[in-house]
C-alpha cells in the first residue's frame, strides 16, 4: 500500500495533514474487485488514510507530550463511505486531530476523488513506543515518509 502514496504535507501546529494518493486499475491486489467495473476497496481506502493520520499523530505527539511514539490504526468511528472511487483514482486525503493524548490520537479523516467526498469519519491512532527490533521498519518508514514529504 505504501506505493500508493503519491506525497504528504503534515502541519503539526495546526493539528492537519494532507496527502495524494494514486491507486491504478490494473493493480494486482484489485484484479477481482470488480472485473468490468473497478473499485477501489474501503479497507484499502480506510489503510490510505491511516497512512496519512499516521504521521500527522506522531508529530502531534511529539510536539505536545514531548517524546517519540509510532503509530498505528487502533479504533475506526463513525465512518461512512459516501461515494465509490471508481479505478483508477487519484485521491485527496485530509486529516485533523481533534483530541491528542500520549498513548492515542483521535483524528478526523476525508477523502475525496474528483472533489467528491467519498469517505469521512474518524480514526483513532494508537501512539507505541518500539524496541530496537523495530529499527529496520522505522527506517524504511522514514525513508518513505521523507520521499513523500519531498514531493508535496
Amino acid at each position: 500500500m505504501f506505493e500508493l502514496i503519491q506525497s504528504i504535507s503534515v502541519q503539526a501546529e495546526a493539528g492537519r495533514a494532507s496527502g495524494k494518493a494514486s491507486v491504478p486499475a490494473d493493480h494486482p491486489l484489485l484484479a477481482d474487485h470488480f472485473p468490468g467495473m473497478p473499485i477501489l476497496p474501503g479497507s484499502f481506502l480506510v489503510e490510505l488514510a491511516s497512512q496519512i493520520a499516521g504521521p500527522l499523530a506522531e508529530e502531534v505527539v511529539k510536539l505536545h507530550h514531548g517524546f517519540d511514539r509510532w503509530a498505528i490504526p487502533g479504533m475506526i468511528r463513525n465512518l461512512k463511505f459516501l461515494g465509490p472511487s471508481s479505478l483508477p483514482s487519484q485521491l485527496s486525503i485530509s486529516v485533523a486531530v481533534l483530541r491528542h493524548e500520549a498513548s492515542n490520537v483521535l483524528l478526523d479523516v476525508t477523502a475525496e476523488q474528483n472533489s467528491e467526498l467519498i469517505l469521512r469519519g474518524e480514526l483513532v491512532m494508537m501512539m507505541i513506543e518500539t524496541s530496537s527490533a523495530w529499527d529496520e521498519a522505522i527506517t524504511a518508514r522514514n525513508n518513505r515518509l521523507a520521499k513523500w514529504k519531498a514531493a508535496s
